[in-house]
């Protein structure tokens, strides 16, 4: 029963990742959690290594699917590879809310569409996401299931094919659920 009630708040603990308009009670913290890494800048890709052990080749073509993404209007996604964090929900979601992640305005104006996976290579839990207001049709389901696919190659260490299944899939779900011509 915990555990259900658990996956049943969870997409509510996790969404947030865009700024929020002025006057909202949403908590709006940017902040580096206590004793956290910070937060690296976006730079050039939307796939960022802190760890240096990602393939070049990796983070190109994960890249191009994100920047497609971007370009369509579909999400802003950001694949994060990073030591250290200590705090991976709040780290996450705050991350996405200092970039300002997502097109700007409220999440029923198109608003607030980003998303932000974080891979900690030396951490047990490896891999967390934090899904912005603006993508109300990408569930725990959808998530969970991408995860699913993920995690076994990140758990052992392939790093490019955890991050090529993570990027793929979530391009596949968001297109399915967000371009034109997706069913509503």
């Amino acid at each position: 029963m915990k555990l259900f009630l658990f996956l049943l708040t969870l997409p509510f603990l996790l969404c947030g990742c865009s700024s929020q308009e002025e006057g909202s009670s949403i908590d709006q913290n940017v902040s580096v959690p206590n004793k956290d890494p910070s937060f690296p800048s976006l730079g050039s890709y939307w796939v960022i290594d802190k760890t240096n052990t990602v393939a070049n080749k990796t983070i190109y073509s994960a890249d191009a699917i994100c920047q497609k993404l971007q370009d369509d209007g579909v999400a802003e996604v950001v694949v994060v590879v990073i030591n250290g964090v200590k705090h991976p929900q709040d780290w996450t979601t705050h991350y996405g809310r200092w970039l300002k992640l997502g097109k700007k305005g409220r999440s029923t104006q198109g608003g607030n569409n980003g998303i932000v996976w974080l891979i900690r290579p030396d951490a047990t839990e490896k891999l967390f996401i934090s899904v912005g207001r603006g993508l109300p049709k990408f569930t725990s389901t959808d998530y969970r299931r991408i995860m699913g696919k993920a995690i076994n190659y990140i758990n052992f260490g392939n790093l490019d094919q955890g991050i090529k299944s993570l990027v793929q899939e979530t391009d596949r779900e968001l297109r399915s659920k967000y371009s034109k011509g997706a069913k509503k």
